[in-house]
């Protein structure tokens, strides 16, 4: 097993974001010497090794570099239909959430008809609306443990940089917001259990960013899925969201005219990247959904009849360490792919001569032969093997977390 740990990063450079998007119309944009960041997606999946392994053998290892926050950098998005406000207009708006947004911009709507919805007027009427509608609010994000929990949903509190794209761009940020609330309801039809860092959560984020590639382009996805990850650590977490963010634009690049049901079924039979957290390995751009809770783990232990036994455990080929004298081990892994993997326990030792009894366990989605996570007694001789593989899933094949 080769480790690996990349870190998402991306140059700051002086490039435009320049996209058709839904609608048209609106002001020029007002010139600018502020830092525009290029974050373009990767035509290729990235290639990293992702068989099958984890530290199994106790060899002694170094620790992860423990990851340390970003530095927010200015995210830039423009095409035809982005407005003239300012950066240092949209950073004076005071805090507000996506659902005060589209409340604020109803009612702008409302109020102003015949006002263009991407025009500079429009903009600055919503910051003033949004300074009625929220006068207590402060201008700070919500911390990471409390935006990745059920406020992820409806953007509770908008750091900086999803706050100038929402108010440069008002229509695709209206838009997303819906984008926003059928990703949701599209993940919990189709999920039970934990949405946090699990197969739903890679699918809502995937599903989420197709629906915005949809109604607003590939570009404004691009800019406001990043946005909404740019105040937080460079973590496995954030990776594995950045991550999911492009396999649904990548869904969608590659059949634009594809419906919602079809993408949401594409989703679900893509292929999954489970990849432990501990050990800080979460690689953006690699062609699978990643996920990282629940832990996946493969139990081996003596099952009598005098608990005196050795096992030998090999997956995929791979001799991976030996069960204590009498005891169990429980194997840890670093990272699964979907598919079946094979494995092998050998007797190495009989310690009385009496048989070797011993049980396979599984635990989080793994499964053996006949969906199973573990077996009943099995005996074999010492020096015998026995083989078996088990199954790691694919979205579709379960859905509680």
């Amino acid at each position: 097993m080769h480790s690996f740990r990349t870190v998402f990063a991306v140059s700051a450079t002086s490039i435009v974001l320049a996209m058709t998007g839904c609608g048209g119309g609106g002001d020029e944009p007002e010139a600018s010497n502020e830092p525009v960041l290029s974050i373009p997606d990767p035509v290729q999946p990235v290639s990293v090794d992702v068989t099958i392994g984890g530290g199994f053998a106790g060899e002694p290892s170094n620790d992860p570099i423990e990851v340390q926050p970003e530095t927010a950098t200015p995210i830039a998005f423009r095409d035809a239909e982005t407005n003239g406000l300012s950066r240092a207009e949209s950073d004076r708006a005071p805090s507000f959430s996506l659902d005060t947004f589209a409340t604020a911009f109803d009612r702008v709507r409302a109020a102003q008809p015949t006002l263009a919805q991407t025009s500079t007027e429009f903009a600055r009427a919503l910051v003033a609306e949004l300074a009625r509608l929220a006068p207590q609010a402060t201008t700070q994000a919500l911390p990471r443990e409390i935006k990745a929990s059920e406020m992820w949903d409806t953007f509770q509190s908008l750091n900086p940089e999803e706050k100038a794209l929402v108010l440069a761009n008002p229509v695709k940020a209206y838009l997303s917001r819906t984008a926003t609330t059928e990703a949701r309801t599209a993940t919990e039809q189709t999920f039970s259990g934990s949405m946090y860092l699990t197969r739903a959560d890679a699918f809502r984020h995937s599903y989420w960013n197709w629906l915005m590639s949809k109604c607003c382009s590939v570009g404004w996805a691009t800019a406001f899925a990043t946005a909404h990850e740019s105040s937080v650590a460079n973590d496995d977490d954030k990776r594995m969201d950045l991550n999911n963010n492009m396999i649904g634009r990548r869904l969608f690049t590659s059949a634009p005219n594809s419906t919602p049901e079809a993408a949401q079924a594409a989703l679900l039979n893509y292929k999954l990247l489970w990849v432990n957290r501990i050990r800080k390995n979460v690689t953006v751009g690699v062609d699978y959904l990643v996920y990282l809770e629940p832990s996946q783990t493969l139990t081996v232990f003596d099952d009598g009849p005098d608990y005196d036994d050795i096992y030998t455990v090999s997956i995929a080929g791979k001799a991976v360490g030996d069960t204590p004298q009498g005891a169990s081990r429980e194997f840890e892994f670093d990272q699964i792919p979907s598919g079946d993997h094979t494995l092998t326990v050998n007797c190495k030792l009989d310690g009385t001569k009496g048989g070797c009894g011993f049980q396979i366990r599984l635990k989080g989605a793994l499964t053996l032969p006949g969906g199973s996570s573990n077996t009943s007694q099995l005996v074999i001789q010492e020096g015998e093997t026995h083989s078996t593989t088990f199954n790691f899933p694919t979205m579709n094949d379960a859905r509680t977390n």
